[in-house]
């Protein structure tokens, strides 16, 4: 499906050239042969190609494929709204307020949709606990549960947010707690760092804030890097790992807000052991 999607893609940017050289070739059926008419048509079509091929994308989970196709349908509404034409090629008289009852109605069920997409990702099921038992489950379990929770279903990419959890008895008491997880792929090296600090910053105030004896947590980022440039799977590997002890969390407010843990305070609190090259 992916392979029919991009040569329809390519074939609507040729159309595009072809109706913007001669309108009459391109559009052999309508009465209105333009380069207007044709860049109408078959720019309408390239974009429909281009949310198909979001939607079959093999690599993008279900949050990230409707999350695209909400934007597309809101840059569509800007487009409508100043040239009404170019949004509904189809219509005899396009109107600002055809293009609004056209593209509105989707925009909404997108939301909806994002909004379930959301809300149904699921807890890693290797560290699930039933909401019936979880108020007997056992320390562990739901320290690694209240991880787990932090870092559900899948990343944008297709991947399992949870690597791997494990609780273990610290010396003297208490636990030591490691979370390794896959970070989406937001595109830029800076902006990795802001999604790794606030999904670690989830990670820290969930653990230390549980109630039990956590004496050390230490939290590791990983990520395909250039996966994009190849065409076999790409393993996923270390991108940031930080740590935070017990010590240094009892100084933390945590009750302040996620923004203030996520951007200053947890940063200046946890201790950086890894980042890899291109991604401080």
């Amino acid at each position: 499906m992916e392979v029919v999607i991009a040569w329809l893609t390519i074939a609507s940017l040729i159309m595009i050239v072809v109706g913007l050289i001669d309108p009459a070739i391109a559009l052999p059926w309508s009465r209105e042969k333009t380069r207007r008419r044709a860049s109408a048509v078959y720019g309408y079509a390239f974009f429909a190609m281009i949310a198909l091929s979001i939607v079959f994308f093999p690599r993008t989970n279900l949050e990230s494929r409707v999350y695209a196709l909400f934007l597309i349908c809101i840059a569509a509404l800007a487009v409508g709204i100043a040239k009404p034409g170019l949004l509904l090629p189809w219509a005899g008289e396009p109107t600002r307020k055809g293009v609004l009852m056209f593209y509105i109605p989707p925009a909404v069920f997108l939301v909806g949709a994002m909004l379930y997409a959301n809300a149904s990702r699921p807890v890693d099921p290797r560290y699930y606990i039933p909401p019936g038992e979880l108020g007997g489950a056992d320390q562990v379990k739901t320290l690694k549960y209240r991880a787990a929770a932090e870092l559900r279903g899948q990343n944008n990419i297709g991947l399992d947010r949870v690597r791997k959890i494990e609780v273990k008895e610290a010396a003297g008491g208490g636990y030591d707690v490691l979370v390794e997880f896959n970070i989406d792929d937001v595109m830029l090296p800076d902006l990795f760092k802001l999604k790794s600090e606030s999904d670690m910053a989830r990670v820290y105030k969930a653990l230390y804030t549980s109630g039990y004896d956590v004496r050390n947590v230490t939290v590791t980022v990983y990520f395909p890097v250039g996966y994009r440039e190849r065409e076999e799977p790409t393993a996923p590997e270390p991108v940031f790992t930080t740590s935070l002890d017990g010590a240094r969390a009892a100084k933390i407010d945590w009750g302040a807000s996620d923004y203030e843990l996520e951007a200053e305070v947890l940063p200046k609190a946890w201790k950086l052991d890894y980042v890899r090259e291109g991604f401080k």
